[in-house]
């Protein structure tokens, strides 16, 4: 019995613990992509907003030149960051170009101090900016807008 009640409060421990974690990232984030002009004059833009919730869900669209995509995507703790895999498209939404499959790796999201300022750090999976260079190594590109 009392083994059965240790492992009990570790599992509940652990739970909050990963909880806690993830509501560091619940909120809105933005990324825009300016690729200046195609040789035609038309602007290169692309703008992308994640919403990720507290239930451990995230929504994601991208929306601009030649991008349209409206994704749900799980979230998964590992050590300090936040991974964002690929769930479905969402069936309200329109997809072009892009085939993910369930279980993808999206991104990953983590809290850096860089150059004294608290960020958010994205390393890119299989999701990839629409019109802009990115570094593999990881960068600062969304921004928390609420």
């Amino acid at each position: 019995m009392n083994k059965l009640l240790i492992l009990l409060m570790l599992s509940v421990a652990f739970v909050f613990t990963a909880n806690a974690q993830t509501a560091k990232f619940v909120g809105t984030y933005e990324f825009s992509e300016d690729g200046g002009k195609t040789a035609g004059g038309t602007a290169i833009y692309v703008g992308h907003d994640l919403n990720i919730k507290a239930d451990g869900t995230a929504t994601l669209t991208a929306n601009g030149y030649q991008t349209s995509k409206d994704i749900i995507a799980k979230t998964k703790m590992v050590g300090t960051k936040l991974q964002l895999i690929f769930d479905k498209y969402n069936a309200e939404g329109f997809n072009t170009f892009e085939s993910y499959k369930g279980g993808e790796l999206l991104f990953t999201l983590e809290w850096k101090t860089v150059k004294g300022k608290k960020v958010l750090w994205t390393t890119f999976g299989k999701y990839e900016p629409a019109a802009i260079g990115f570094k593999k190594t990881g960068g600062v590109y969304f921004k928390k807008s609420k």
